[in-house]
């Protein structure tokens, strides 16, 4: 009897750290509420109406333009999952076409906080960014990073589905707050940006230039990207872009301009160990 006891609270322990564990501090996929999902809140987190509670869920881009993807680039993302007075959060994301197949590559850049996991779901195996055990702790919020490489050719639109947990921290899935959103990616139609790759160097716009200014590249092997802007007097001025980047193309915003004056300016982008330079003119509003 007292073995039948030990083993059977045992089994219960079990249920209850796996269920805690992978619904709470340990993120599941396949319950972003896209097409043929489930939200985290759906026989699980439920204690309170989805969206609700004054938390929020965003996406964001460091280096994608109006919600638009340059077939192959490589973009870095952001996903926020914010509330007040909450210091343990939770992360789903998954990114479709519009007939919910995988879209392009989601690949892990902080493997402290997020993790890859999959979920079946209508016979596709959807790959998925989500929470590591503890990954989401923060203070009122806390933003994940990862990258999304487009895929190689236009496939028309691309919907990024995500749900974010803000966690009580009990560690059960009592006392949770759920939230749930999805962003469209269109295809970028005319920027001429398809054409950069290994032989076409790199792409400087708008130039001239009002405010914002972003270069496109493709680079050969992962190493560093610079870019440092230089006035007409050759006096540097601002480093931009000083990362490490993998192989590929990337698009990147090299943030506000319009704290200089307008006149002309020279970019050093150095690249693969290549210096690329362009001459960029700046002009008032």
């Amino acid at each position: 009897m007292t073995r039948y006891l030990s083993a059977t609270v045992l089994g219960l322990m079990a249920v209850m750290f796996f269920s805690s564990g992978m619904m709470d501090n340990n993120g599941q996929a396949g319950r972003t509420g896209s097409p043929g999902e489930l939200t985290c809140r759906d026989g699980c987190h439920n204690s309170f109406a989805l969206n609700s509670g004054g938390g929020s869920i965003t996406l964001g881009s460091t280096n994608m333009l109006n919600w638009e993807y340059v077939p192959g680039t490589t973009y870095h993302m952001t996903v926020t999952v914010a509330k007040a007075g909450v210091n343990l959060f939770g992360v789903g994301l998954e990114a479709l076409t519009s007939t919910n197949d995988n879209a392009g590559m989601l690949n892990i850049t902080d493997a402290a906080s997020t993790q890859i996991k999959f979920a079946a779901v209508s016979g596709v195996s959807r790959r998925n960014v989500v929470h590591k055990l503890n990954g989401g702790v923060g203070t009122d919020g806390k933003t994940f990073q990862f990258d999304w490489v487009a895929p190689s050719s236009d496939i028309g639109n691309v919907t990024f589905y995500f749900a974010g947990n803000a966690a009580n921290g009990q560690n059960n899935m009592a006392g949770d707050h759920i939230y749930t959103g999805s962003q469209v990616i269109t295809p970028a139609i005319g920027t001429g940006l398809e054409e950069v790759d290994r032989t076409s160097g790199v792409q400087v716009w708008p130039n001239p230039v009002v405010d914002h200014l972003s270069i496109a590249y493709h680079q050969d092997g992962t190493g560093r990207v610079l870019a440092e802007l230089y006035g007409a007097d050759g006096r540097l001025l601002a480093q931009p872009l000083n990362a490490d980047r993998a192989p590929g193309r990337h698009v990147e915003s090299l943030g506000d301009l319009s704290q200089w004056p307008a006149g002309v300016y020279h970019l050093r982008i150095q690249i693969d160990g290549q210096d690329h330079l362009h001459r960029v003119v700046r002009l008032d509003r």
